[in-house]
């Protein structure tokens, strides 16, 4: 049986297209918050208006479902730190670059589901899939950053570090307490005094 086309506000009707990306916006939220093993696919159909059948015969499994999740919030990334450069002079020094994107990156700290959803697969490369798809995210995310930026390996390592700290910050809210607490200042890179 097929699914009735969703209907939006303006009378039109949702593609299958527009519907998965739907249930990856909707999915990206409930496996930052569950993982993929804690999260309820009936959940992320209902966050996207849909029937949870539905949800399956688009990805065909959950794990399908949460590699597409991850796939998009590296594309987001890796599209906020294009863009970044895009607005700079191509022959600016190495470093500065990288302080460009580190900035670009700060920004995401806001979208706290998107990182958080990278902890995630993190926490699930125990399977093989994840695994591989964490490290193709992370090799292709190193290698753009060698040839984007022209930066020696052991400041593209730091700069990696940097943003592994503050994915941390923004999925443990360090932001909340960054007055109260000087260790929350330093995940947060507010000056300490």
């Amino acid at each position: 049986m097929r699914e009735p086309e969703k209907t939006e506000p303006d009378g039109k009707r949702s593609t299958a297209g527009e519907r998965r990306q739907d249930v990856i916006a909707a999915g990206i939220i409930e496996f930052a918050t569950h993982g993929l093993h804690g999260a309820s696919t009936v959940t992320i159909a209902e966050r996207a208006g849909i029937s949870q059948p539905y949800v399956l015969r688009l990805f065909g499994t959950k794990k399908a479902l949460f590699l597409a999740c991850l796939e998009r919030v590296v594309e987001q990334i890796m599209a906020r730190w294009q863009g970044a450069l895009e607005t700079m002079d191509s022959g600016e020094p190495p470093e500065i670059k990288l302080r460009a994107l580190g900035t670009e990156y700060e920004g995401l700290v806001g979208e706290v589901h998107g990182l958080r959803l990278v902890l995630q697969a993190f926490s699930s490369a125990e399977d093989t899939e994840i695994r591989r798809a964490v490290h193709q995210s992370l090799g292709m995310m190193a290698a753009w950053l060698a040839a984007s930026t022209a930066a020696p390996p052991l400041a593209i390592q730091q700069f990696l570090a940097y943003g592994m700290m503050l994915t941390v910050a923004a999925s443990i809210q360090a932001a909340d307490v960054a007055n109260d607490e000087l260790w929350a200042r330093m995940f947060v890179v507010i000056p300490i005094e």
